[in-house]
Formats: C-alpha cells, sequence, structure tokens
C-alpha cells in the first residue's frame, strides 16, 4: 500500500501535467528579492539564514503561481509566451474617468493630453464619469485600430509616425536600459521622437523628459521588475519631481500618483498636469491622471463654467488590460 504522502505527490503531478514552465521573465521579481534579502547585513543568531529561506519560499511560490495566471480584466501587463512578431498586434483596454472633459490626441490613449470642455458640473476632486475604451497597434508601428461603437468591428488606419515609438521600439528600449537613471534617462531621450508642439516650449526640461519617460511605459508590451524600479528612479529623480501621493486608479487598486512640477498657464493644453500611476509595490504601470496646475475655469467665468481648483483631479486613464494578438479586433 502507498504511503499518503506518496499518493498525495501523485495526485499533484497529474493534477498540474499540463502546466506551462515559468519563463525567466515571470521568476525576475521573486529571484531579485531573493537576491535582496542575501545582500543584507547578516545578524547574529541565524536572523539572515531566516530571511534568506523566506525569500527562497517567495520564488517556489511565485514559480507555482505563475503557472496559475489567468488574463483577467485587470491584468498588466501580459508577458507574451512567445517573440512577438511584426505583424502581430497589441490590444489594450483602458478605462476613462472624467470631469467633464475630453481625452484627446494620437497614439497610445493614456498618453494623450486632457481638454476641459466648458459647461457641466463643477470639477472636484473625485471625477464620476467613467467609460472604458480599447485600441490595437500592430507592433511594428504601421497601424492603428479602433473599436466601432457597436464593438463588432474596427476601423484601422494609419499609426501616426514621429509622434510615438511603436510597439516594438518601446520593448526593445526597455530592454535596453541600464540600472543607472541618469544613463537610462539619456537613452529614452536619444531614442524618444522629438515633440515639434509649439506648447512643449513652454515647458521645463524636467516636463518634457517626464512626459518622454511615461510613452516608453505606455507603449511597452511588458516591463520587466528591475527596469520598472529603473524607470521609477529616473521620474522621481527628475528636477521638480512631486511627493508620491497614495491613491486608488479607475479598477480601485492601490497605485502612486506623482509627477513634476514645471510651467502652467490658463490656456488649451497648458493647465493641467499629467502624473503617472504605479503599483507601489512593483512599480507596475497602471495609468495617468491629469491634475489642475493651477485655478482656471473650464471655458469663461462670465458664462458660469465650471471652477477648477489647482490640484482637482481632472482626469484619469487607467490601463486595464494589454494583451498581445493575431488580428486588430481580437481580445485575447
Amino acid at each position: 500500500m502507498a504511503e499518503p504522502a506518496m499518493e498525495e505527490m501523485a495526485a499533484v503531478r497529474r493534477l498540474r501535467t499540463d502546466a506551462p514552465v515559468p519563463d525567466h521573465a515571470q521568476l525576475t521579481p521573486a529571484r531579485q528579492r531573493l537576491l535582496d534579502e542575501i545582500a543584507r547585513p547578516r545578524r547574529r543568531h541565524g536572523g539572515w539564514q531566516l530571511r534568506a529561506l523566506g525569500a527562497v519560499a517567495a520564488v517556489v511560490a511565485a514559480a507555482l503561481l505563475s503557472t496559475l495566471t489567468l488574463w483577467g480584466e485587470h491584468t498588466t501587463p501580459v508577458e507574451p509566451a512567445a517573440p512577438i512578431g511584426p505583424h502581430q498586434w497589441v490590444y489594450v483596454k483602458y478605462q476613462y474617468t472624467q470631469c467633464k472633459s475630453d481625452v484627446i490626441g494620437p497614439g497610445c490613449s493614456e498618453v494623450t493630453e486632457l481638454y476641459m470642455d466648458p459647461g457641466g458640473d463643477p470639477c472636484t476632486a473625485n471625477p464620476a464619469r467613467s467609460h472604458n475604451g480599447e485600441e490595437w497597434n500592430r507592433y511594428d508601428g504601421r497601424w492603428q485600430a479602433f473599436a466601432r461603437s457597436n464593438g463588432a468591428a474596427v476601423d484601422v488606419r494609419d499609426r501616426p509616425t514621429g509622434v510615438l515609438l511603436s510597439p516594438k521600439a518601446d520593448d526593445a528600449l526597455v530592454a535596453d536600459l541600464p540600472d543607472d537613471p541618469d544613463a537610462a534617462l539619456r537613452l529614452i531621450l536619444k531614442r524618444s521622437p522629438l515633440d515639434r508642439a509649439v506648447y512643449k516650449k513652454r515647458q521645463t526640461q524636467a516636463q518634457r523628459d517626464f512626459d518622454h519617460v511615461v510613452d516608453v511605459l505606455c507603449g511597452a508590451t511588458v516591463v520587466p521588475a528591475d527596469k520598472a524600479r529603473t524607470i521609477r528612479r529616473v521620474l522621481t529623480g527628475l528636477a521638480g519631481a512631486t511627493e508620491p501621493v497614495s491613491t486608488t486608479d479607475g479598477a480601485g487598486r492601490k497605485v502612486l500618483a506623482f509627477g513634476v512640477d514645471g510651467n502652467f498657464r490658463d490656456y488649451a493644453w497648458e493647465r493641467n498636469s499629467r502624473q503617472v500611476l504605479l503599483d507601489p509595490e512593483t512599480f507596475a504601470f497602471r495609468g495617468v491622471r491629469w491634475v489642475a496646475g493651477l485655478d482656471y475655469y473650464a471655458g469663461s467665468k462670465a458664462a458660469g463654467d465650471p471652477f477648477v481648483p489647482k490640484g482637482a483631479v481632472v482626469g484619469m486613464a487607467t490601463r486595464l488590460r494589454t494583451v498581445v494578438v493575431d488580428k486588430a479586433g481580437e481580445r485575447g
């Protein structure tokens, strides 16, 4: 008669025979935690050994959980199982939370600017209107697609060139980022397209640098944990970087929100400051939000249009899913 423990092990093996083997990217965060634990100063009475043992257990747990990953509504980003082909598409689902506003502009949706419409209810610190959006960008950057109102078909069009990098180029840039934040910023600026918008000239260098870095976070299909930490250090090291604020994104997840102080004026796209939303533990990209950079009226004071106080959150875009698919219109 087989021992009970042996029978249990056999049952586990039969249950998991079809489980995928976790790849290096999935194990990297836990492996880094292990290295961090081992690198800490040792104490007497075996304290460091216990911490190392706990870290090893975390690596084992990560290996097991990585075989049970499910692609859900809030999965972001998703690590592709195989190299992405240039003709494949990156599907992105996001949620807008707005205060009587329209988010407009080309390219990846979370990167666009916020324009306030006159009329409607006054803006508060907690914008109430929200709706979901989705788009597809071909990996080589040639095309982009948007869902029609019925959701059953998509419109494919040329993807604007010279504004954003292709998803493929963003992934390559992330992979090449050095650990040093200053060197990483130099590489990002070297490869990023030059933004020729007139109002950009009135921004500080830190504001422009911040936007370039967030563009990379938005466009990449996946950002490994070590690269996410480097990018976070790049952002917080910019001149005028604001103190991170603990808040929640549109999906109810805890995030850190921060941006950079700079130049603002009461005109079109120059009123609001864009802030990035990162997971507080992994620094994974969760989206962006817009905060009033100064006091202004969304329209005119004489017409009784809403007053927007400095610091009010006027809009937020939350990344819900990132999935690589074969055709525009597929959702993974």
